[in-house]
């Protein structure tokens, strides 16, 4: 029986004879180097975006943003519970207070009155999570609120990398876009991720926060003699070995969305065909987006019954996350003082199906074929 995997990173002959060719060229393993310097331009060009940092991991850059704040004790930062567990720790090291706000019915991220309700005076960052790939439907409104309450926007688009708002990229509302070149992602580096920091006003911190918190950087445009420590940093730099495996991809980044839309169609016109009250597919589809996933919410608690189901066919689909709330860190440095009802009641109904390139149609009709008959039975 063929396994339908969760993920598959992708593969390319190219992608591999571009890191033989940088073996081979005998350039530095640590870079940043001439794939890097590639990279960069090629988003710079692509997205709009300015001052770019290729990190080795998102991780990375969500952390320097959070570093970049001079965050305190008193200081409160707003993001969802549900969520990955580096969009909470990489605040929490700073010593402020995380809120979580709780997450909508429909795509699983936060509303604007959901926000503007757990907004007060201490209210330092807000952290929106770009959930699959989807914008919210008010992140203009958002972008405006936070400058008009001088709060920072921190925008996780660690699955966003080419979806839109409107005709605006994300990852280019907020003070700082932060994305993943994670192995499980559209484009990958097996592990990277990418920094644009968007308000100039950071620019030069982010540049010593990246280089191990020192101004190193200034003694490479001849305006220090000597570099020393001036800020807290650390080693953040994406290696140049994994960066000559995701150069090649960025001019494929069309490709493998149209090829990713194809499965992902495919998995809604089955879905209108064959099912229509089973469950609530989780689609935000509205501008331009990178089809980085297919979440689907169960309408009973039938979840656990439902993987096993899928698991007998060698179908592997994914849970999603933990509510950072529930989770033993999150309630031992975290507190609220309200509850989360949506989180609570829909984080044991989500289920990510499958969707990577190595899928074929026939794959996502055997899968639907399966689903269909677990409700139907």
């Amino acid at each position: 029986m063929k396994k339908i995997a969760f993920n598959t990173p992708l593969r390319n002959n190219k992608y591999f004879t571009n890191v033989k060719n940088f073996l081979n060229s005998k350039e530095s393993l640590h870079g940043p180097g001439k794939n890097i310097f590639k990279i960069k331009k090629e988003l710079k060009n692509k997205f709009g975006f300015k001052n770019l940092y290729l990190t080795n991991s998102c991780t990375a850059a969500i952390e320097m943003a959070a570093l970049a704040l001079n965050l305190n004790k008193d200081d409160e930062v707003l993001m969802p519970s549900y969520t990955f567990v580096t969009t909470g720790s990489s605040f929490a090291r700073t010593g402020c207070k995380i809120k979580y706000i709780d997450i909508s019915n429909e795509n699983l991220m936060p509303t604007f009155s959901e926000i503007k309700k757990k907004t007060n005076k201490n209210t330092k960052a807000i952290v929106i999570v770009h959930y699959q790939g989807f914008s919210v439907d008010y992140l203009d409104k958002l972008q405006a609120f936070c400058r008009k309450k001088k709060i920072f926007l921190i925008e996780d688009a660690a699955q966003a990398l080419g979806s839109y708002f409107k005709n605006k990229p994300l990852g280019s509302f907020g003070d700082f876009g932060c994305f993943s070149f994670h192995h499980t992602k559209n484009l990958h580096a097996g592990i990277g991720g990418l920094l644009s920091v968007n308000n100039s006003k950071f620019k030069k911190k982010i540049s010593f926060i990246f280089d191990k918190g020192t101004d190193r950087s200034l003694v490479i445009t001849n305006k220090r003699k000597y570099y020393s420590w001036v800020e807290i940093g650390s080693c953040f730099l994406l290696p140049e070995l994994n960066a000559s495996f995701l150069q090649p991809q960025i001019k494929d980044m069309g490709k493998i969305s149209k090829y990713r839309s194809k499965i992902y169609f495919r998995y809604l016109k089955n879905f209108k065909n064959w099912l229509t009250d089973e469950f609530l597919v989780c689609n935000n589809y509205k501008y331009t987006y990178n089809f980085h996933a297919l979440v689907i919410i169960l309408k009973k608690n039938e979840r656990v019954n439902f993987l096993k189901y899928l698991s007998k066919f060698n179908i592997h689909a994914f849970i999603g996350y933990v509510p950072l709330h529930k989770s033993p860190a999150g309630k031992k440095y975290i507190k609220n003082n309200f509850k989360l009802i949506n989180t609570d009641r829909l984080e044991k109904k989500i289920i990510r199906l499958p969707l990577h390139t190595e899928l074929t149609i026939d794959d996502i009709d055997f899968v639907c074929k399966k689903i269909k008959l677990f409700f139907k039975k």
